[in-house]
Parts: C-alpha cells; structure tokens; sequence
C-alpha cells in the first residue's frame, strides 16, 4: 500500500499586518492585537467575546505579544470587551462573525478605572489581512434575497468569480458548475464542516434554503486542512437556535394558469400548437428556533414540501389497429400477439402511411431493414445472405407470406434476383392488406415530476446546539429528503414505467473542547447518503425496441436498479496557540460504502420493423447471465447485485508563524492514502453480457 501526496509541498503565503492565522472549515475566528496608550502590548489581557444570539462568552487572554485568539467559533454577531486593572474596559461594536473567515479586531486601552466603559466602533478591520485565502462568503441575507429557481441554495455558486454555469454542457456532479477551469466533479462540498459529497462528486443533501446561514467558497489557496477535493470547495453553515423564539413560513407558487400564452404559439395556425407548456409547482414550509434551556441547549428545525408537475407532447410513430388485428391473426401464439393485446397504444393515431409506401415508397421507403421491396422481404437469400440457415430462412419468408401475402410482381422480380428463383409459384393473400394503414402518428404525452432543481418530495432537518460550560461545544444536525418520480419513461402510451426514487440523509456532529488557553481540540463526525430506486411496473416484459423508430415495449435494459451510498467521515484536529506559532495537526477518515444493483436480468430484443416483429425475428437479443461454468448449477439470469467498499485517510500539520507585526508565514503538509476499492463477497467479475445477432440463427 502506497500513500498519495495530494499535498505534499509546503505552502507559503506572506501575509502583512496580521498575527497568525488559523485554518476554519466551519466555524470563525477573532483574533487582534491589545495596546496601550503608547502602542506598548499588553499582556494576560482579559478578552470576553460574546455571542449576542445564544448568549456564550468565550474568555481568552492575550499572550506575551498581546495578541489574542477566538478559535472555532460559530458564524453569528458577536460583541468583544477587554478588561485590564488599570484601564478602563473597552467594548466594541456588534461584529459579524462569517464562516470560514478570521475577523480582526484590535483594542487601544485608555488610563482610567475599570469600571469606566468606552464603546469603539472602529476596533474590527474593513479588509481581511489575516489569510492569503481566495474565497466569497455569500451571507443569509444574499441567500434569501437573490433569484433562485427552485430554492438550491449550490446555485449560488456561480455568483462567483471565475464560476461557470456548465448545464446542459457538461453532464458530471458538481452542482452544474465549473470553478477556474477545474472539472465539475472536483469541486468539494461540506455541511458544517462535515463532507457532503457522493462519491461520483457533486453535493448528496440539497439544504432547504431557510436552514442556510451562509456559505464561502474557497477558490483558491486552500490550506492543508482542506481534502477530498482539487476544484473549488463550497463550506456552508446552517443557522442554529437563539435565545429567542423566531422562525418564518413561505409558499412558492407557479402554474401555467398565470402564465401567458408563447408569442409565436399565439399566431400557429394549428390549435393543438397554441397551448401553453403545463407547469405545477408549490414549494411550501416553515422553519422554527429557540432556546431548550436559555445561554445552554438550543435547537432549530425545518421542513419543505415540493409538489411539481410538468408535461409536454410530441408525435410518436405507432403501428396501426388494422396491423395489430392482422398480425394477431395470422399469428395467435405469437409474442407479438401477446404485446399487441395487451399494450395497445392508449390514444388513436392519425393515418400516417400505408404498408405499401412504408415498404415502396415514392422516396425509397421507411423500413428499418433497409428493404424497398416486398420481394426482398419474401426472398429467403435476402433474409440470409451468408446461407447460415437456410431452413429457418425459408420458414421466416412464410411467415411473411402469411402476414401480407405474395403478389405476382413479388414472384416475377424474385424469379429474376432472388438466389435459386421464387419459393412461391402463385401469389397468395395474407392477414394484412398492404393498401390499409400501417403505420399512425399518435401523440405521446411525457409527465414529469423532475426538472433540474424542480422536484416532488419532503425535505426536513433538526439542529442541535449545547454549551454546557465556557469550554465545551457541541452540536448535531440531521437533514433528510426524498423526492421521486411515478412517471419516469418516456413510453405513457403502452403504459411502461420506471418510477423512481431519491433519498438523501446528512448528518454532522462536532464537539469543541478547550483544554487550556493555548491547545483547543475538535471532534467531527458525519454521514451521507444517497438511495436511487428506479422500479418497473411491469418487469416481466422485456425492452424491444424497433429500427424505424417505431414505439418499441417494455422499460429500458437495466432496470430495476438501486444505487446506494454511504460515506462515513470521521476527523479529528488539535489547535496549539505557542508563542508566535500557530500549530495545527489532524487526522481525516472516511469510509466510503456503496451496495448497487444494475440490473441486466430482463433481456432486449432489436427488431428492424415491425414486420420482423410480428414473425418473431429479432436480430438482436442482449441479457446478463450467469453461465456457471465452474460448478453443476444450471446457467440462471444474473441480478449484478456489488457491494463496493474502499477507505480514505488524510492526515496534515500546519504552522501559521508570526515572523513580525508585519509577516507571517503559512506552512502546510498533507499526506493522504486511498485504499484499493474492493467488492465485499469477491463478486467483481463475475457473469456476462450475452449477444445474438441474427434474425434467422
């Protein structure tokens, strides 16, 4: 086993007029310099920052370089006071605290008694001098004001510099986003700091959009604490409860009813072409927060509901009712017959073409064979030209016979170019009339309760905040959603379908424990799923699927099929402030667990035509199997069901070194190894996907 250095090269970034810095994920940092009158730094300082929200005070003391430090701290407002013997106590302003972000905020003490109190209102910095980072923090303001279809809060993305909106261009996970140029699916995703990426890339648990604080994304200069992840990496934080009692309701609502008509579809002289594309969408919900028990134990719970419905028509190619009676007819055990009575088309097509033009045309026909004459339909040298099987090539130009029957003109031109003359030496009707109507246009109305951020389910989440004392911090937050949709296919007409569904839990838990003024550790642990089902509702029909673009039977090749992720990640990181070091070391794992079945048990079948169709002559067949080659079971369809299972370890060290007032210097390792992704019951290689392609083999 051989370790992965993602970042091995020591990373240096001068920063000037900043003490040291420290890398956050989640959380915040106050951080400044403490003078007196004369510029003199001041040291044990007594720091009380407060967060005016939950009510926590954190009290820290400046070292011997005045300078003091607020780690890992949620995103919030916050307000600081320093207290001295001998001067009198400063306060400052309300501070906004973002994530990701070190504010500093500095304090110059006056010469008087400590009960005197003077409010400063220029103590935090405008700019941020404290890291060399490349990053945009959009705040809960900007989310709840900015346009968002469908309310995905990843959307936001691409209000950065440098972001590109890649749908429809680029088809990988990423939240439909390329950042500098890097791949879509390198870009990195974190819930309070807890990953959120699926292992194919791009976000598992859509937030609902009340729930989200703010979010930064780095872009660029990503310290060592960072994994998982070579693109951009969007942190983000969700809001947690006060000690007030606040929370907000909404509805959303669009329907074609308001909408207008299209301009140009006002002036179609067709009717059926001036209706207005049907859209159904209410997003409703509501969140709610306060305090479990005031200054400690708070909460912060939400839930949406997204109902969406949207259609849209297009012609489709069906065969005509005069060619299923006929087929059935001619033949009754056929498994044509059989999918012709029972999957009939729901809607009566229009006259599109009759046998003869479909076969003969004036423009060279339409059959998906390629055939443009009956005769080569009936001519058994034409059904087999490499003479593979002669007698079952006999049989299928009978069969054909029986279906549209055997003209004199058919006899003459196979007398004249068929290999060995005419089969047939007098014509003969057959069960369908080449003269009727073969195939209609029907119209095909496709549903959908899926559109890029549009969807239909319920999503809910629950946090959990405790202070039980100045030096403990802990909180948990679980975010659930499922969506699906009942009308996932394309073929409403004979009635397949694939209904589906999507299930995405995420959940993060962090506990901050101060040992001392200097060291500080934090525990971080997740998960994130994602369950995709996609069913069928009639699995003993198998796909088949027609040349001429024909609408064929049966749902796609594949399903059912489940895919299932489970990522575990668990990280640990100790922070010691010494002297004018910074030091930083931790330890990331992740487990990365999927269980899937692709599932290629139910075979699909190719026909040219419908004409091949109805005489039971495929030319395709494909179906997975389990030949059982080394033991004594008999040869059985094949569930592909795989249990992939691989780990990911990370582990940095980082030291922020204060060089002078005016330079620090940023050094960071990381080392990471990715095990070999095995399949737990040794099932990797096993059955295969069997081919037959010949209609008379």
């Amino acid at each position: 086993m051989t370790s992965r250095v993602l970042r091995g090269a020591c990373i240096l970034a001068l920063i000037a007029f900043g003490p040291p810095v420290s890398s956050q994920v989640q959380n915040g940092e106050f951080t400044g310099l403490i003078t007196d009158p004369s510029g003199a730094v001041i040291n044990q300082a007594r720091v009380l920052i407060h967060n005016l929200g939950t009510g926590f005070t954190l009290e820290v003391r400046s070292n011997e370089d005045g300078i003091y430090k607020g780690r890992e701290l949620i995103v919030g407002q916050y307000q600081i006071s320093v207290e001295v013997p001998g001067f009198r106590t400063t306060t400052s302003r309300a501070l906004i605290l973002n994530v990701g972000t070190v504010v500093r905020a500095d304090f110059k003490l006056q010469v008087g008694a400590s009960n005197e109190t003077i409010e400063v209102s220029d103590s935090a910095l405008p700019v941020n001098t404290e890291n060399a980072r490349l990053s945009q923090t959009v705040d809960s303001t900007m989310i709840a004001n900015l346009p968002l279809n469908g309310r995905n809060v990843y959307d936001l993305i691409q209000y950065a510099p440098g972001a590109t909106n890649v749908r429809g261009v680029m088809f990988e996970n990423g939240a439909n986003t390329v950042v500098n140029g890097v791949r879509e699916n390198f870009n990195g995703f974190l819930i309070n700091g807890v990953s959120n990426k699926g292992l194919s890339g791009g976000p598992v648990n859509q937030p609902i959009q009340d729930t989200v604080q703010e979010f930064q994304l780095v872009t660029l200069n990503n310290s060592a604490e960072f994994s998982n992840s070579a693109g951009a990496i969007t942190s983000l934080v969700t809001k947690s409860g006060t000690n007030l009692l606040h929370g907000s309701a909404w509805e959303y609502f669009r329907n074609d009813a308001l909408d207008a008509s299209p301009f140009f579809a006002n002036h179609d002289p067709a009717p059926a072409n001036r209706k207005k594309t049907p859209l159904h969408l209410n997003q409703f919900g509501g969140t709610v927060g306060g305090p479990i028990i005031k200054n400690k134990f708070f909460f912060f719970g939400a839930y949406q509901g997204d109902r969406f419905l949207t259609s849209s028509a297009g012609p489709v190619q069906v065969e005509s009712q005069q060619f299923r009676s006929a087929a059935t007819t001619a033949f009754p055990d056929s498994v044509a017959a059989l999918l012709y009575k029972n999957f009939a088309p729901s809607s009566k097509g229009t006259p599109l073409m009759t046998l003869r033009d479909y076969v003969s045309g004036p423009d060279g026909g339409s059959s998906g064979s390629t055939f443009t004459t009956f005769a080569e339909y009936l001519c058994p040298g034409s059904l087999d030209p490499g003479g593979f099987n002669p007698a079952a090539a006999a049989a299928l130009s009978n069969r054909f016979a029986q279906l549209f029957g055997v003209e004199q003109a058919d006899i003459d031109q196979m007398n004249g170019d068929c290999t060995g003359g005419s089969p047939f030496a007098v014509p003969q009707v057959g069960a369908f009339n080449r003269n009727d109507t073969f195939l209609e246009q029907a119209i095909s109305v496709t549903k959908s309760q899926v559109e890029g951020n549009l969807f239909n389910g319920n999503e809910a989440s629950l946090r959990l905040d405790f202070n039980p004392g100045s030096k403990d911090r802990l909180f948990g937050q679980f975010n659930w959603a499922r969506s699906g949709d009942r009308y996932t296919g394309s073929d409403l007409l004979r009635g397949f379908l694939n209904p589906s569904k999507v299930t995405t839990p995420n959940f993060q838990f962090s506990y901050i424990h101060i040992f001392g003024p200097t060291v500080l550790n934090e525990f971080r642990a997740g998960y994130a799923g994602n369950g995709n089902d996609v069913s069928v509702n009639l699995p003993g029909v198998p796909e088949i699927d027609f040349d001429d673009n024909t609408l064929g039977f049966g749902s796609s090749i594949g399903f059912p099929q489940t895919f299932h992720e489970n990522i575990y990640t668990y990280a640990d990181m100790v922070s010691v402030n010494h002297g004018k070091h910074n030091l930083k070391a931790g330890v990331d794992v992740r487990r990365n667990i999927e269980n899937g079945n692709f599932n290629v048990a139910r075979p699909s079948y190719g026909f040219f035509d419908s004409l091949f169709f109805a005489t039971d002559a495929p030319y395709f067949e494909s179906a997975g199997v389990d030949p059982e080659f080394t033991g004594s079971t008999p040869t059985h369809l094949e569930t592909n069901i795989r249990h992939w299972r691989n780990w990911e370890v990370g582990a940095y060290a980082q030291d922020d070194w204060k060089l002078s007032r005016k330079l620090t210097v940023n050094v960071g390792l990381r080392v990471e190894h990715e095990s070999p992704v095995t399949e737990r019951y040794d099932r990797s290689a096993t059955g295969f996907l069997a081919d037959q392609v010949n209609p008379i083999a």
